[in-house]
């Protein structure tokens, strides 16, 4: 289960940085090491990798063989709770000898506590790694775009089945809930993110949290979810409207849909992140929306549901081969109602866009008993 050529690209990295090191937590760093997904507890657990030379583990008793069974290279030093975790940790910091040099650690994931813990150990310089781990996820193989495939089919799937078991008096937390049972029953491992559903002017609130309001007939409705396979997840969102909306929800969609569809047929490999956002929020200021905008065109997935690369004005880096994304325009407008269209890119080795999400994104009306 360890992935070697990914741990080397990570020792490369660091060789190619001012790096003498970077210390990993339970998370998703680990998991594309690994392929486990451990848990990040109150027991002090890192993995420090050096630029040259074997990672040492410090590592809970408990969670020792797990981790052993991965096949993970280096030193493991497995304290228990009786005698504590001291002597694991003056052993692994002995081996490296980081007193003086530079340290990155995972600066979105790293807490407080760990940080003191490591300074209690070594004076090294710490600092923010993120720029650098960013990239060991960034390019994703053939067979882990797959997985991205496998997960939107069965998302999709599910949806599907969800929408001939619609009925108005349904709360948005029903909804969800049955949508998470649909996903895990058609193979998924579990949702990648809490499903997201919002019925009537609700679906104006672009984060907005699913609750108990219910289904009338005349609302918009919004349903923003996804599933984990083999640990790489889905993100996809579509809207409906139970009976025909207002002439002006059409609009809106129209605008959304036109976006969405625009973006898809033009990323490719060698157009920026930037240049992608610019692209799709021009249509939408096209159709007079431009006040409306209130978030990027879209966000890299992995493991992570949101991960690198960014589709938004601040990503200057090339599109590559590898990279999946999502394209999502959306616009939210308060007491009328919100749409969003959320489709799964990846680039093709042919530098082309792979869609690998499919379910209908035309305009959709619901007929609801």
């Amino acid at each position: 289960m360890f992935d070697l050529e990914r741990f080397s690209k990570l020792q490369t990295l660091l060789q190619n940085s001012a790096l003498d090191a970077v210390i990993l937590l339970p998370g998703y760093n680990l998991q594309a090491l690994t392929n486990v997904r451990f848990m990040l507890l109150e027991r002090p657990f890192m993995v420090i990798i050096p630029a040259v030379g074997e990672p040492q583990t410090i590592i809970p008793h408990l969670e020792a063989q797990q981790f052993i069974e991965t096949g993970f290279i280096g030193h493991i030093h497995a304290w228990r709770d009786a005698d504590g975790f001291d002597d694991a940790f003056r052993a692994a910091f002995s081996q490296l000898s980081l007193d003086g040099k530079t340290v990155g650690v995972e600066g979105l994931r790293m807490r407080f506590r760990d940080i003191l813990l490591i300074q209690q150990y070594t004076n090294a310089h710490i600092v923010d790694a993120d720029p650098i781990l960013s990239k060991l996820r960034l390019y994703k193989s053939p067979q882990e775009i797959e997985y991205h495939r496998k997960a939107a089919q069965i998302s999709e799937n599910a949806l599907a089945q969800l929408l001939t078991e619609l009925r108005l008096g349904m709360t948005e937390r029903q909804v969800a809930r049955r949508l998470d049972e649909l996903q895990v029953e058609l193979g998924g491992e579990s949702p990648s993110f809490p499903t997201t559903v919002l019925f009537g002017k609700r679906s104006a609130l672009p984060h907005g949290e699913t609750g108990d309001t219910s289904l009338q007939q005349g609302d918009t409705l919004l349903i923003d979810f996804g599933t984990h396979y083999k640990g790489y997840v889905s993100d996809i969102t579509r809207v409906f409207f139970i009976g025909e909306p207002s002439a002006k929800m059409k609009a809106l969609y129209h605008a959304v849909f036109t976006a969405n569809e625009t973006g898809r047929n033009a990323a490719r490999a060698g157009l920026t992140g930037a240049d992608l956002d610019a692209i799709v929020a021009e249509v939408l200021r096209e159709h007079g929306y431009e006040e409306y905008i209130v978030h990027r065109t879209g966000h890299g997935i992995g493991l992570e549901i949101h991960e690198h690369p960014n589709i938004s004005s601040e990503n200057t880096t090339p599109l590559e081969t590898g990279m999946v994304f999502t394209i999502e325009p959306g616009l939210y407008v308060p007491e009328l109602g919100g749409v969003r269209i959320e489709d799964n890119v990846a680039i093709a080795p042919d530098g082309k866009a792979d869609v690998l999400t499919s379910f209908p994104r035309e305009l959709q009306v619901l007929e609801l008993s």
